[in-house]
């Protein structure tokens, strides 16, 4: 049997929302915010405070380091908000075994995105194939689906890559056992108030949402994380969508530069 074909075909764009795309140009214009608040006002004295002297009120003239009169030293400008991000995490991922019989003629009828390397994501699972027939047998909780991340296969494999994973996949001789991971669900809601995200992402023709590469580290979506000790996003993350709407990896990286939003990010733990 060709085992081959379960493999589909990626390709890779790197793109950088809200921090270097001329389409995002405007959320590279933000100034990094403080991460402390103001202080709170004080309370009033019990006392009225004495009234000055006659001659306190007039104001002496400001005074440069030559004796000459300058002018009063403006105050600084407030700090613009910085960005407020909050949400919660609606699932966690779990892991489920999943038998392929290879020594059918049927192929396997499910392909695989290899962009992530260490993630081997489920791209499609084919109408016709041992995967459809695995799924029309078995409970929602055992179904392969889009975006569940192969793991093992045969129980080995551990920590290997994509592309080494649908090797071992296609040299399998006999019945397969694959190891397959449910992604987390994570909903962030954002409000850049400006400042620009930090992300570095990339984008496949599967249309698995985009994946994070990497968090800038003059970002605000590091020093969020670092200030508050979660990993809002993390290298290896998903953006599937934007305010509940799917949509094609270059609408989602659009999306970005908006101010306020809903993000929907899957997340795949490590091993």
């Amino acid at each position: 049997m060709d085992w081959s074909k379960c493999c589909a075909s990626s390709w890779s764009s790197s793109l950088a929302a809200c921090c270097s795309s001329d389409q995002r140009d405007a959320a590279d214009d933000a100034v990094s915010p403080s991460l402390k608040g103001l202080p709170q006002m004080q309370k009033p004295t019990a006392e009225p405070m004495p009234l000055p002297e006659e001659d306190e009120l007039q104001e002496p003239a400001a005074t440069s380091w030559f004796g000459a009169a300058s002018e009063p030293v403006p105050e600084p400008l407030p700090s613009p908000p910085e960005m407020q991000i909050s949400g919660s995490t609606s699932s966690i991922g779990v892991r489920y075994t999943a038998h392929v019989d290879s020594s059918k003629s049927q192929q396997i009828g499910v392909d695989f995105e290899v962009l992530d390397h260490q993630n081997c994501l489920v791209s499609m699972v084919k109408k016709e194939g041992q995967a459809a027939e695995w799924n029309a047998s078995r409970s929602p909780k055992e179904r392969i689906r889009r975006y569940d991340c192969l793991r093992l296969v045969n129980g080995e494999g551990k920590g290997s890559t994509s592309k080494e994973l649908i090797a071992m996949v296609s040299e399998s001789q006999a019945s397969a056992e694959l190891t397959l991971e449910r992604p987390t669900v994570i909903q962030l809601r954002v409000k850049r108030n400006g400042s620009k995200l930090g992300l570095a992402v990339a984008a496949s023709k599967s249309h698995l949402g985009l994946l994070v590469r990497g968090v800038d580290a003059n970002g605000s979506i590091l020093k969020l994380n670092e200030a508050q000790d979660v990993d809002y996003i993390a290298p290896g993350d998903r953006i599937v969508a934007i305010n509940g709407e799917q949509l094609s990896s270059q609408q989602l990286a659009k999306q970005l530069a908006a101010d306020e939003y809903e993000l929907t990010i899957f997340r795949y733990l490590p091993e």
